[in-house]
């Protein structure tokens, strides 16, 4: 008996999920996916998006067009990817002075590759190691990572280009690349959002020379906190003065990077594993969210595009 092409894909959703490792990802403000709303997007919003296949239901219709189809597959997989990256780097920053405590960052490494390799060659070296958050704005980010406790420039390495087109934007928590008012001028400089700044995912019209082209550029959003947020608070709370017009919230009381240790790299793969479909050297529920984006470009379940 030939099996009709929604049932295949219903049993591989069923098969696979129940095959796969047990992945949970706890959502941060990602609704879209969580089908069950028990406030995560994880394998358990699958099996119930795989039991409601083709069936008319407002259960799993995330897109809200009267059936339960691969559009809403292709939803949930992109809100289950968005939620978790077990493998991406992490950096844990040690803070002391006016504020003492820990703050371990996530980059994202597939969405801002250049600015990751970037962040993490800046940690491994020690550059960070003595220098401090210069500019605190409440409500507003910390950033830090270019200057010493006399407010001396330490000297950073080569500007980086910019990566804000990668779909990330300005959430509360999340880090950002520091620059001038020239796309690509960023080094080693960063910030982190203490509120939601959607603004700074785009920018004013400007010539780009590297390009030939007028692009409109925002800052780019390379990482989130993963813990620390209360210490984040605490640094954004702190009294600040005016010193000069390059130095007009600087925190009277030094708060000190004493150290960015990385604390988790990304993986190296000792073999490439066919169905490692986002390279994080294991096959597990991440690889068919992937697959389910890939399906409905590529229109094929066993197919990556390139």
């Amino acid at each position: 008996m030939r099996i009709p092409w929604g049932s295949k894909l219903k049993i591989f959703v069923a098969v696979t999920i129940l095959c796969l490792f047990s992945l949970t990802a706890f959502s941060a403000g990602l609704d879209v996916g969580d089908i069950n709303q028990d406030r995560r997007v994880d394998f358990q919003d699958f099996a119930y998006l795989a039991t409601d296949w083709q069936e008319y239901t407002t259960r799993s219709d995330i897109t809200s067009d009267g059936v339960v189809n691969g559009y809403d597959l292709l939803l949930l997989a992109e809100d289950w990817l968005k939620t978790t990256h077990p493998d991406n780097p992490e950096v844990t920053l040690h803070i002391t002075g006016a504020v003492n405590g820990t703050i371990v960052v996530e980059l994202y490494a597939d969405e801002a590759p250049v600015s990751v390799e970037n962040f993490l060659d800046y940690a491994e070296t020690g550059f960070y190691d003595g220098l401090i958050f210069h500019r605190v704005m409440k409500d507003f980010m910390v950033q830090g990572g270019g200057f010493d406790t006399d407010l001396v420039k330490k000297a950073p390495g080569e500007s980086i280009i910019n990566e804000s087109s990668n779909g990330l934007s300005h959430l509360r928590g999340t880090l950002g690349m520091a620059r001038t008012s020239q796309p690509h001028s960023a080094t080693s400089e960063f910030f982190i959002n203490h509120m939601d700044n959607a603004f700074l995912d785009r920018a004013p019209i400007v010539y780009d020379g590297q390009n030939n082209a007028y692009i409109k550029y925002g800052y780019c959003v390379f990482g989130k906190v993963l813990s620390g947020m209360d210490v984040v608070d605490a640094i954004a709370a702190v009294d600040v003065h005016y010193v000069n017009e390059n130095f007009e919230t600087v925190p009277i009381d030094d708060v000190i990077i004493q150290s960015a240790v990385i604390t988790r790299d990304a993986p190296v793969c000792a073999e490439k594993l066919e169905g490692d479909v986002n390279g994080d050297c294991s096959v597990n529920l991440a690889d068919f969210a992937k697959l389910a984006q890939n399906w409905l470009v590529c229109n094929s379940i066993t197919s990556v595009c390139n």
